[in-house]
């Protein structure tokens, strides 16, 4: 298991025992923590449930592109090519002004 493969997932979800093999520890020791409030990055405790919310586990991890939704990111860049074209056709205005 690897950081690439919870990017890839799609749940919101990790359990203590897959956060664990990326973290190349126990997941007893990882639930422990968890219980104690000693990890950097978000959980749930329900009853003897620990659930870790994926997102925020990447994130302590530097990936911060897993908060972002695809379709989010395409109309971002849409949105940033209708600038580029703008500006373009402003500029080639420009010089034909001149």
């Amino acid at each position: 298991m690897t950081l690439d493969d919870i990017k890839a997932m799609s749940g919101d979800w990790i359990t203590p025992a897959t956060a664990a093999k990326v973290m190349k520890m126990d997941p007893g020791r990882l639930i422990w923590y968890a219980r104690n409030g000693q990890l950097p990055f978000a959980v749930r405790i329900s009853g003897n449930r620990v659930l870790i919310s994926r997102k925020s586990f990447l994130s302590c991890y530097g990936y911060k592109e897993a908060e972002r939704n695809q379709n989010a990111s395409m109309q971002e860049i849409a949105a940033e090519l209708r600038e580029i074209r703008q500006m373009l056709a402003e500029i080639i205005g420009r010089r034909e002004a001149v």
